[in-house]
């Protein structure tokens, strides 16, 4: 994770380019280098359409997608690249989660997933196969000069450290990137405050939504006991719960 224009899809190409650059016997620009061999390098990344076959940019993202889940091996390479994007929220976020854990419980390759996908990142928080990393970034702080002005906004004024972190990003800082594409300010102060608006239906959703998950998952260890898959569960549950609620909570 981490914000737009931060860095995600260079890492992800690089690490191909290193990968091939190594087991040519190149250097690479590392410190120093130690992998598997790789037998095929599989991409998803980028947006474009095939008008004159008649395929929608999300058919092509698809269709990559697929090729990479029926001929990848544990010993692949895969980088997907914001996948989803093309489609409703709640499809694309469906579609993303679904071949995440494709790849970490069924094919068990190497892969690098980039995503602006929250949820995604809150579902597969406790996967043992999955680890979380994001590209850094400092946000402006409030000071004297503009804490007074009522279109200031931290989350619009934001440097790229271009430094690759553990742990994921809690936001994907897209009003920043309007800000540098020079949108109008009158269009920037009301997408600002219709994400305030959005973010705080959201959490008020994900709240209840969580609250009835929880209860579920409570009435099943009632009856079962907690075996593996409840186990699973209730990881899943307490990651979106730090999500949610804050990890103070």
């Amino acid at each position: 994770t981490g914000p737009n224009m931060g860095g995600k899809s260079t890492v992800l190409r690089q690490t191909c380019i290193c990968i091939i650059m190594a087991q040519l016997g190149c250097m690479v620009p590392a410190t120093k280098c130690r992998l598997s061999p790789v037998d095929r390098i599989f991409t998803r990344i980028g947006a474009s359409d095939n008008i004159l076959q008649g395929q929608s940019t999300f058919f092509v993202e698809l269709s990559e997608t697929s090729t990479i889940l029926h001929e990848a091996t544990p010993h692949s390479l895969v980088i997907l690249d914001e996948l989803g994007r093309g489609t409703s929220t709640f499809d694309g976020v469906a579609i993303a989660s679904s071949v995440v854990q494709k790849l970490a419980e069924d094919l068990g390759c190497r892969t690098m997933f980039a995503t602006h996908y929250h949820s995604l990142v809150d579902e597969f928080s406790s996967h043992p196969n999955v680890s979380m990393a994001n590209m850094a970034c400092k946000v402006a702080e409030e000071s004297e000069v503009n804490r007074n002005d009522e279109n200031f906004d931290a989350d619009s004024n934001v440097m790229f450290l271009y430094k690759l972190h553990g742990g994921p990003c809690s936001k994907s800082y897209g009003l920043n990137v309007a800000r540098l594409a020079r949108l109008p300010p009158d269009v920037l102060n009301t997408a600002r405050a219709k994400s305030k608006q959005f973010e705080a239906a959201m959490v008020s959703v994900a709240k209840e939504s969580l609250l009835a998950a929880i209860l579920r998952l409570a009435e099943e260890i009632k009856e079962k006991g907690l075996n593996p898959t409840l186990e699973k569960k209730y990881q899943t549950l307490l990651g979106q719960a730090r999500s949610v609620l804050g990890k103070e909570k």
